[in-house]
């Protein structure tokens, strides 16, 4: 019985490891939407997409942009005056609004509330009013397009606040995503896009109390979503007309800190929770099958390599200096594939070599994209040998100009003494001769001389 117990508890076993695997391994969702993307926060890696470069109705999520410089050029405090141009910009039957009245005054935190929370329409347009250099919406659009370019959306053009339809009002799941990440650098903005309520403050119109409350009923339910996937869901907006379709910016992170953007355009319009659901099915897989990992770690083993010179033949051991992390598959086989390193030595290696020294560098690539470059330093230090620094020594005065010069002028002087020598040399050779041929003469003479007489 218990080897029969044994067995049953391994077969068990053997099973539970067959199919307790994530249901979500490496298989992107099938998300019904027009176009999606999945993003890193952090880094801005693409985790998987559809169509994330078609042109599309934005809809409401327009609105990121317009939170994104109203906050760049006017603080939570300022004091902002409805107009009745900014009211009757917004079909009050066809798209959401918050029933501010001409001339009310509020303040921007709570307009940013009502139009990011609520989503409601004309506080797009008393935002672009009172944020424009020129007080019109038009001036506010050229700012919109503006910041675009800046943050190279290239597949984006606005025409007004807040996603009303217009052939010329477009965007991209890839833009959106771009959007979504810069609009969560702001913490105020964060802030207001993770929560689900807020209160209107009193203004000089009314009480804080006397506000409909169907004018301040959040819109996007993915906040209030639950999963072993992520935390929190920390934003962003939703967004919503026929053509459109039902639009979702949507944000979350997990224990570890890593937080991925969604983007899902054109869910269908029939379905209200679509939009939600393939949402969060986006999230939960980019969550299952990635994780921020580290590429390198700061002081990790890079190998050893020969030293010319060495005392001893002795190795200098490699390390990297610095680290790099990244969001890369949990999936081992697809990251060994995916993930690969160039790595550059200043070889030959010489000693000596101080602990400490860079020695190269190791360049790491994603999917062929380069994720950044660390140093490879010594991690030990190599002295030279006795010979070898005679030998440098003597290389190096032989080498020195100084020397050479020397040599030179010395190899003159020595030249110019042989030959000054040489010459020396004919010279009392000629004279020699002459003194011989004087005295021989001389001797003639004396001998004719003698005869004569």
């Amino acid at each position: 019985m218990k080897r029969l117990s044994a067995a049953f508890f391994l077969l068990v076993l053997l099973i539970f490891f067959q199919i307790g695997l994530p249901a979500f391994a490496d298989e992107v969702p099938d998300i019904k939407a027009e176009a999606f993307i999945l993003m890193d926060m952090e880094t801005g890696e693409v985790l998987c997409e559809k169509s994330a470069d078609q042109k599309r109705s934005p809809a409401s999520t327009t609105k990121i942009l317009t939170s994104i410089i109203a906050l760049e050029r006017a603080g939570l405090d300022t004091e902002m005056t409805a107009s009745q141009t900014a009211i009757n910009s917004v079909d009050i039957y066809n798209y959401v609004t918050a029933g501010i009245k001409h001339g009310e005054i509020i303040k921007m935190k709570s307009l940013l509330e009502l139009m990011m929370i609520t989503s409601a329409n004309e506080v797009g347009f008393i935002i672009a009013e009172n944020v424009s250099p020129d007080g019109t919406v038009a001036g506010f659009v050229r700012l919109m397009n503006q910041k675009a370019a800046e943050l190279s959306l290239t597949g984006s053009h606005f025409t007004n606040p807040c996603g009303l339809e217009d052939p010329d009002h477009y965007s991209t799941a890839r833009d959106l995503a771009i959007l979504g990440r810069e609009a969560m650098k702001y913490d105020a903005l964060r802030e207001i896009v993770g929560r689900t309520e807020f209160t209107m403050p009193d203004t000089n119109f009314r009480k804080s109390e006397d506000w409909n409350a169907g004018y301040l009923t959040f819109t996007n339910r993915l906040l209030t979503s639950r999963s072993k996937y992520y935390s929190q869901v920390t934003g962003i907006k939703t967004g919503y007309t026929d053509p459109a379709g039902r639009c979702l910016v949507a944000s979350a992170i997990n224990p570890e800190g890593m937080e991925l953007i969604s983007v899902v355009l054109g869910a269908d319009i029939e379905n209200p929770n679509v939009v939600f659901e393939e949402s969060q099915r986006l999230l939960e897989y980019g969550f299952a099958n990635y994780s921020v990992q580290d590429v390198v770690k700061d002081g990790e083993y890079a190998g050893r390599a020969e030293v010319a010179d060495a005392v001893d033949a002795e190795r200098v051991e490699m390390i990297t200096q610095g680290g790099i992390r990244y969001i890369l598959p949990l999936d081992s086989e697809r990251l060994s594939r995916e993930l690969t390193s160039e790595k550059t030595l200043n070889e030959p290696f010489k000693a000596p070599i101080e602990k400490g020294q860079v020695l190269g560098n190791i360049e790491y690539f994603y999917k062929g994209k380069s994720l950044g470059t660390v140093s490879i330093i010594a991690n030990n230090s190599i002295e030279k040998t006795t010979i070898a620094q005679i030998r440098d020594k003597y290389m190096e005065i032989v080498g020195d100009e100084r020397f050479i010069l020397g040599l030179k002028i010395a190899g003159g002087v020595i030249l110019f003494l042989i030959i000054l020598r040489f010459v020396i040399k004919i010279i009392s050779r000629r004279s020699g001769r002459r003194r011989r041929y004087s005295s021989y003469s001389s001797k003639r003479k004396n001998v004719k001389f003698r005869k004569f007489r």
